[in-house]
């Protein structure tokens, strides 16, 4: 329960500072005071804050002899912020936003046959996205728990934020530069389905995750080992 308590307290702090940095932003935006824009701007900001938190773990997990038992945490933690992170861009957006469609109503229009390719393209992007946005969350938030990890096995302690930073800033410009390149060159551009591009947007954390993935569970099973001999 400590690890499940730890994650969410720091996702709802991170989200909360996210959020607010990002309303600025939003004023930009052609229709800035939509209550269906807020509604994705916060789910957003929630995805996006699995990553620090789950850096916040990590001293859990390698203290941990059973590590599995922690992860087993984090992922019912992580769980709970990408079902939010749906429900809002599912469920309340649509709800919120005048000119907003829901997740059927995209289905449809992706397969209407009386729409153009722009038409179609655009509701299955929307559809695939929203599909893809929970996805992206658990992803952050195993991206944070392997960075922590790392960072205090090869890093002292003045360089580890510096790590950080340089991660969570790189997943969110590369995130952003994936997203509307994606849409603007290829989505409303293309006289062809396109609905493969929506899961671009999943590409860079989910290399990311796999690339983390094996060397960690080698260090954390080493540690185990160690931990139960000594």
């Amino acid at each position: 329960m400590n690890v499940t308590r730890r994650f969410l307290v720091a996702e709802l702090a991170w989200a909360a500072g996210i959020f607010l940095l990002m309303l600025p932003v939003s004023l930009l935006d052609a229709d800035p005071g939509s209550a269906e824009r807020v509604a994705r701007w916060l789910a957003r900001a929630i995805a996006l804050a699995a990553f620090p938190a789950g850096i916040t773990i990590a001293p859990l997990v390698l203290a941990s002899d059973r590590w599995w038992h922690p992860l087993l945490h984090l992922l019912a933690a992580a769980g709970a912020v990408a079902l939010a992170v749906f429900v809002l861009d599912a469920f309340v957006a649509p709800l919120a936003g005048e000119r907003a469609r829901t997740l059927p109503q995209l289905a449809a229009a992706m397969n209407a046959a009386d729409g153009g390719w722009e038409s179609r393209n655009d509701a299955a992007w929307r559809f695939y996205v929203t599909l893809l946005a929970p996805l992206n969350a658990l992803l952050f938030a195993a991206i944070g728990v392997q960075v922590g990890i790392w960072a205090r096995q090869a890093l002292p302690v003045p360089l580890r934020r510096a790590l950080y930073w340089a991660v969570g800033i790189g997943l969110l410009v590369s995130g952003y530069a994936v997203f509307d390149t994606t849409y603007e060159a290829i989505v409303i551009r293309t006289a062809a389905d396109t609905s493969f591009a929506a899961f671009y947007t999943v590409l860079i954390p989910a290399s990311l995750c796999a690339g983390l993935g094996l060397p960690t569970l080698a260090l954390l099973r080493r540690a185990g080992i160690a931990g139960n001999t000594g």
